[in-house]
C-alpha cells in the first residue's frame, strides 16, 4: 500500500483526468453508457494521491456530474438515484481511506521522530573543527520510514592524538542501535587510554563479545553471530600522519587535488566479536596525511552499492570530488554520486566520516575544539 501511495502522489493529476474522462464518455457514447466508473476511481485515486480536503473537492464535483449525467440519460428516477447511491458509496469509501492514510501519516511521523531522537542520543552530532583537522560526517538508514539502522562513527581527541571510528553493526533497525551504544561507549571509554589502536580494538572486541553474551539478543541476531565490522583511525597531534587498522572494515579513501585513492589496510583483523578466532591475524598501517588533504570513510553502504546492471559503486572512479576539500561538500558529492548509481534504490545503511587536515600543522591544545 505504501509503495502503491506514494508512486500514485506523483500524479495529482490523474484524478481531474478521469472526471473530464468520464464527462467525454457521456458525450461521445450512446446514453445506456455511463461514466459512473471513472467517477468513483477519480475520487479513489484522489484519496491515495492527495488530501483530504483535494479528495472532498474532487468527490464533491464527482457527484455533482453523476447527478447531471444520471437524471439527463432518461433511464428513469429509480434508476438515476441507484446510480447517485453507488457514487455517493464510492465517495464515502475514498474518505475513508483518505482518513486511514492520514492517520498512519500521523503514526509513521511519531515513529520517525521517535527514532532520529534516539538516533541522536547514540550517535551525537560530531565536533566540526578539532585542532588542524575539520571534520564532516552524514548516516543514512536504509530503512527509510525508522531512519534507524546499525552503522555508526565517533571522534575522540586524546592524548595519542585524534581517534576516529567507522563501523557496521550486524543487523538493521532497532535490533542494532543496543550494539551501537556499547560500541561508541566502549570507544568513548577507551580512547584515551589505550597506547595504540591494536589495544584500542582488543577493549572494543571485549564490549561487543560481552554484550552479545550478557544482554537479551542485543544484535538483533544470535549470539554467536554478533559481530560489527570497523575502522580504527589515529592521527598524530601535528596531523601529519595516519595509521589505520582494520577489522574486517572496507578501506579508507585519501582525496586530494580531485583524485581519489584507496588506502591499503593490509590484511585485516576479525570483526569485533570475533577477534578470538584469529588474534595474531592483521595490524595498523601508517601513511602520510598531507596538507589540504580529506580521508574519506565509510561503511559497506557505500562500497557494496550497486546500479541497474549489478555493478558495485567506486569511489576512485565513480566519485568526482568537489574542488576545495571542504568535507561536508566531499561527502554531499558521495551521496550524490551512490544516489545516481543506484536510482536512489539502496537496501543498506550509508555512513561516511570525513576528516580534511586544512589547518596549521601544530594541533591546538586540548579543551579548545570548537563545535
Amino acid at each position: 500500500m505504501d509503495q502503491g501511495h506514494s508512486r500514485l502522489q506523483q500524479y495529482p493529476w490523474l484524478p481531474p483526468v478521469l472526471l473530464v474522462g468520464s464527462v467525454g464518455l457521456e458525450l461521445v457514447t450512446p446514453k445506456i453508457v455511463s461514466g459512473a466508473a471513472l467517477i468513483a476511481v477519480a475520487g479513489m485515486a484522489a484519496a491515495i494521491s492527495g488530501t483530504f480536503r483535494y479528495t472532498v473537492m474532487i468527490v464533491g464535483v464527482g457527484l455533482v456530474l453523476t447527478g447531471i449525467s444520471a437524471f439527463e440519460a432518461h433511464h428513469g428516477y429509480a434508476s438515476a438515484a441507484v446510480q447517485v447511491a453507488e457514487i455517493v458509496i464510492a465517495s464515502a469509501l475514498a474518505l475513508a481511506v483518505r482518513r486511514m492514510l492520514d492517520s498512519q501519516s500521523a503514526k509513521f511521523s511519531v515513529v520517525r521522530s521517535t527514532a532520529e531522537q534516539l538516533q541522536r542520543a547514540v550517535l551525537p552530532p560530531l565536533p566540526k573543527i578539532i585542532g588542524p583537522m575539520t571534520v564532516a560526517c552524514r548516516y543514512e538508514a536504509a530503512n527509510t520510514v525508522a531512519r534507524i539502522g546499525g552503522d555508526l562513527y565517533a571522534v575522540a581527541e586524546t592524548p595519542f592524538g585524534l581517534r576516529l571510528l567507522i563501523a557496521d553493526v550486524r543487523g538493521k533497525g532497532l535490533g542494532a542501535v543496543s550494539a551501537v551504544s556499547v560500541i561508541v561507549g566502549a570507544f568513548h571509554e577507551r580512547a584515551e587510554s589505550e597506547a595504540d589502536l591494536e589495544g584500542l580494538a582488543e577493549r572494543l572486541d571485549r564490549a561487543v563479545a560481552r554484550a552479545a553474551e550478557q544482554y537479551a539478543d542485543p544484535f538483533g541476531i544470535d549470539a554467536a553471530e554478533a559481530f560489527a565490522t570497523a575502522l580504527l583511525i589515529e592521527i598524530d597531534r601535528r596531523g601529519a600522519t595516519l595509521r589505520l587498522l582494520s577489522c574486517g572494515h572496507p578501506a579508507p579513501y585519501l582525496v586530494q587535488d580531485g583524485e581519489v585513492r584507496e588506502l591499503d589496510t593490509g590484511q585485516a583483523t576479525p570483526p569485533l566479536g570475533m577477534r578470538n578466532l584469529a588474534p595474531s591475524i592483521g595490524g595498523p598501517h601508517s601513511y602520510d596525511f598531507p596538507t589540504g588533504a580529506t580521508l574519506l570513510c565509510v561503511t559497506d553502504g557505500v562500497t557494496e552499492a550497486r546500479n541497474a546492471a549489478g555493478t558495485f559503486f567506486d569511489p576512485v572512479s565513480d566519485l568526482k570530488p568537489v574542488p576545495g576539500g571542504d568535507p561536508e561538500q566531499l561527502i554531499g558529492a558521495l551521496f550524490s554520486s551512490v544516489g545516481r548509481w543506484t536510482k536512489k534504490k539502496r537496501s543498506d545503511d550509508m555512513a561516511v566520516l570525513a576528516v580534511a587536515r586544512d589547518a596549521a600543522d601544530e594541533a591546538v591544545p586540548r579543551g579548545q575544539a570548537t563545535a
